[in-house]
């Protein structure tokens, strides 16, 4: 468990660098249906700023890996008390072609899994700008930036603060008003001249992105049963099984009930994953 824990705090490390060094990859496109909203009160903020980002949250949870060994089935039913009374029942008798095979109802203990909530928020006063020369002292920089994107004509507007990496030849450029930032990001680049030099820098949004409420869960699946005892049944097809069990516990004379879906492992182990 110490060495399972281990690897997921790795893994969040690992997630958190991805998430702040690719905000691209954050681009979500999806058609959102039409919605009818009712507005039922109305609020007087004391801070106005909290509503100047396009702020989204979204949770992700693991898929867990479960081994099926050889002559092993998972069965899934549509109710959990199915699935519960089939466990409780132990061995049942299952007719394969013109056989019967015992095979014992077991839960299904389930590997530590992982969710978490990524919250992403695009700033509307703030830009990200990129490929900044290395041609001037910090400060003389700094100072330039401010003059370059306080221009009016170039689409600029009145800087509140400069944030300068030279040794990355990054910046992120704060605006006083907002639609100034969004102005600018519509051009993709941005004239910034130095000593009768002009470049042209990249602009993109700032985003910022955090990891919240990480948990990890783990426990016995609900609706899944392992059934166990097919070894015999290796020279079979599986989907042919497959349906066969499925027969057997759609019968409510069996103890089963609404079945979802049925995978055997008779001829070599495989993996199946459970989701939340």
């Amino acid at each position: 468990m110490a060495k399972e824990n281990i690897q997921l705090k790795e893994e969040i490390k690992k997630l958190e660098a991805e998430l702040q060094e690719s905000p691209e990859t954050l681009q979500i496109k999806e058609d959102i249906p039409e919605t009818k909203l009712k507005f039922t009160s109305l609020e007087n903020p004391e801070n106005y700023s909290q509503f100047l980002n396009i702020c989204c949250s979204f949770q992700v949870s693991s898929q867990v890996p479960y081994e099926l060994q050889k002559g092993e089935a998972l069965i899934t039913f549509e109710e959990e008390e199915v699935a519960q009374n089939v466990i409780r029942m132990g061995n049942h008798h299952v007719q394969i072609q013109d056989v019967f095979v015992e095979v014992t109802a077991k839960p299904v203990q389930l590997k530590p899994g992982v969710r978490f909530q990524v919250h992403v928020e695009m700033s509307k006063v703030k830009i990200n700008v990129t490929g900044i020369p290395d041609e001037l002292p910090e400060n003389q920089m700094r100072d330039k930036l401010d003059l370059s994107f306080s221009k009016s004509r170039n689409g600029g507007g009145e800087v509140e603060s400069v944030e300068y990496d030279k040794q990355a030849g990054t910046a992120v450029i704060t605006f006083v008003e907002t639609g100034v930032a969004d102005k600018i990001l519509k051009k993709k680049d941005y004239p910034l001249c130095i000593n009768q030099n002009c470049h042209r820098v990249t602009v993109s949004p700032y985003i910022e992105t955090h990891l919240k409420k990480f948990q990890v869960f783990s426990g016995i699946a609900k609706r899944t049963v392992l059934l166990t005892g097919m070894e015999d049944l290796e020279m079979m097809d599986e989907e042919a099984v497959e349906d066969l069990v499925s027969i057997h516990f759609q019968r409510e004379k069996n103890g089963g009930g609404e079945v979802d879906v049925v995978k055997c492992s008779l001829c070599q182990p495989c993996i199946a994953y459970f989701q939340e």
